[in-house]
């Protein structure tokens, strides 16, 4: 046996067992919880497919499921977590997205193996989960047909004023925030106007660049994290994670 025919079998033998490793990946069926009501399971943990979960009449859990949606499963309930999620196609690019939120700060495996915990929370300043707020920061922003817009910023003790430009008609308005004042109304004389582009200029501060997402209709409750994803509306997919997670630990 020649060492070529030795290095191609190597080769082919290596290709197939990462084939099978994807395959097996892609498999999968783990869910990510972002509302609890029971102390057993904590909100911002992976419940991994393999795991049996236990939830006692009167309990919840809010979970992410393989397919992006969400769901609430209700007490009483016991069985495996890859029941929830029979049949379902992975969205990868959703998965991804709640990965990253639930995984900041660092994580570790829980006794049984069955969930991966949250560490801290990102210390950056976010903006409160909203169809009608606009932050002034680069991104899409996925907005309400017919809602009165707002433009948030960092909160400020001095006033300050920020020009808006629609850059496909150069039509442009000022908006102002006032001293302690968080937000400020979108310019009257600025349509929103869906997939369009808008450059938000502050004196004192880089430009940014916004684009909308007009929606005819808001999204079902089950369908939020789905649609955010494919209108590419990150920061309120973040805002929407986080605000289920500070809810539930509130209340636990």
């Amino acid at each position: 046996m020649t060492t070529r025919f030795v290095h191609l079998r190597v080769l082919a033998l290596s290709a197939v067992l990462i084939a099978a490793s994807a395959g097996l990946m892609a498999a999968r069926a783990d869910i990510y919880v972002v509302e609890s009501s029971i102390a057993a399971i904590a909100a911002g943990s992976r419940l991994a497919d393999s795991a049996t979960i236990a939830i006692p009449a009167g309990g919840h859990i809010r979970a992410v499921l393989p397919s992006g949606k969400t769901q609430t499963i209700r007490g009483p309930f016991n069985g495996p977590v890859a029941d929830l999620a029979k049949g379902q196609a992975r969205n990868e690019g959703v998965l991804t997205w709640i990965r990253s939120i639930l995984e900041t700060g660092g994580s570790k495996e829980v006794t049984p193996g069955a969930t991966r915990s949250i560490g801290r929370e990102s210390a950056r300043p976010r903006t409160g989960f909203s169809w009608s707020a606009v932050p002034v920061a680069d991104g899409a922003v996925c907005v309400e047909k017919g809602a009165k817009l707002q433009l948030v910023r960092a909160p400020s003790a001095r006033p300050d004023r920020v020009t808006v430009v629609d850059m496909a008609n150069a039509v442009r308005g000022e908006a102002q925030w006032e001293a302690g004042s968080d937000v400020a109304a979108w310019p009257a004389t600025v349509a929103p106007r869906s997939d369009a582009i808008y450059h938000l200029l502050l004196s004192d501060r880089p430009q940014r660049q916004v684009t909308l997402r007009v929606l005819e209709r808001l999204p079902a409750d089950g369908d939020v994290l789905t649609e955010l994803h494919r209108l590419g509306c990150k920061s309120q997919f973040e805002a929407w994670v986080r605000e289920k997670l500070a809810a539930s630990k509130r209340g636990s």
